[in-house]
């Protein structure tokens, strides 16, 4: 909006403002002496009385410009539509107003007829003129407003298409399905009633993949769910070398937040750190301010960078930033990595029903 340069309102708002305020000022006059003073015009009196006529409706749109581009960074559309349309019509209106009681007050020759009832003409048009500008003024807002939401809606469309597309390669990436299956073939021959429970795990874990890759955000309490079980699979592969603090307030939380993105935090500390048991991996998840989500762990770096580092942290970045226009928190720390989650409201029934059961 405040880069406008309101290119149409000047190519179409001179002619048509010029062509209504010749037919106001004079067709419309009752009095035939403004018919008859013309006959004693000069060439010159042509030229001036044309000349005014034109200079009007530019006075009254350039001045309606210039006060709409002094307001754009003082009392913005978005604060407040209607105080904006007051402020602006009002102050226009009195602009206008004083330029032509400025004007009536040249001495200009008595054949011209700028009487009384010019006068009042010029004021009643110039206050119109300053309604129908300021309401195309507030008409390009709206429409600026709509392509706004139209490109933002686009934008998270697309967001969301790259979202199922992400999901989906999780389900059927050959190491996470490799390496569960071979735990789970160590486990047949070691505790068959684990192994068995194993396979529950991790059937819930791709059937929730497959139900919710489709949704924007989730509830904090249906992924956390889901994160349970894809810490059964890590804490029986790598036993008491991983350790997961997930705090009471957390369990209890009636807000929402994008979907997998516990789990690749999760596995974004899991695959870029060393570990063991003797000196474990310790996650904590707990929220801070009730408006965020802090998912933090400690942090031994591996030597060598996994392929795929940042492309996790990138993506849920950037689905934050168009969910909620809030990034998420990144803290690098020299022994901790800390990832602050903007918390959403609740906007799917099931996720609300989930939360009351």
């Amino acid at each position: 909006m405040a880069a406008s340069n309101y290119k149409f309102l000047r190519l179409y708002g001179y002619p048509i403002f010029c062509l209504l305020t010749n037919l106001i000022f004079f067709l419309i006059n009752p009095y035939e002496r403004t018919f008859n003073a013309w006959r004693q015009f000069t060439v010159l009196d042509f030229f001036i009385n044309s000349l005014i006529s034109l200079l009007f409706p530019l006075a009254v749109i350039e001045t309606g410009i210039w006060l709409s581009y002094f307001l754009n960074s003082r009392l913005q559309w978005k604060r407040g539509m209607k105080t904006r349309f007051a402020v602006q019509l009002i102050a226009h209106m009195f602009i206008v107003l004083l330029i032509v009681y400025l004007f009536f007050h040249i001495p200009f020759p008595d054949k011209f007829a700028f009487n009384q009832l010019l006068y009042r003409q010029s004021s009643i048009t110039g206050m119109i003129f300053c309604l129908v500008i300021t309401s195309i003024f507030a008409a390009e807002y709206l429409v600026f407003r709509l392509n706004n939401v139209r490109i933002e809606a686009a934008k998270l469309n697309e967001l969301a298409v790259q979202a199922q597309l992400d999901a989906l390669k999780l389900q059927l990436d050959p190491h996470f399905l490799f390496n569960n299956l071979s735990t789970l073939t160590s486990l047949i021959e070691e505790n068959q009633s684990l192994s068995v429970n194993y396979v529950v795990k991790l059937s819930s874990i791709y059937r929730y993949m497959m139900a919710n890759r489709t949704q924007n955000t989730i509830a904090v309490a249906v992924e956390l769910d889901f994160i349970k079980n894809v810490l059964f699979l890590h804490q029986t592969r790598y036993g008491q070398a991983i350790q997961v603090n997930i705090r009471a307030e957390v369990e209890r939380s009636s807000c929402a937040i994008a979907p997998l993105t516990l789990q690749l935090l999760i596995e974004n500390a899991i695959k870029h750190n060393q570990f063991s048991t003797e000196a474990p991996l310790m996650i904590d998840i707990y929220m801070q301010e009730g408006k965020w989500l802090v998912v933090r762990n400690n942090k031994k770096a591996k030597r060598t960078k996994e392929p795929g580092a940042q492309l996790g942290l990138k993506n849920i970045t950037q689905r934050y930033q168009l969910l909620c226009g809030s990034k998420p928190l990144i803290d690098d720390g020299t022994d901790y990595f800390e990832v602050k989650i903007p918390l959403l409201k609740i906007n799917t029934k099931e996720d609300a029903e989930h939360i009351d059961h």
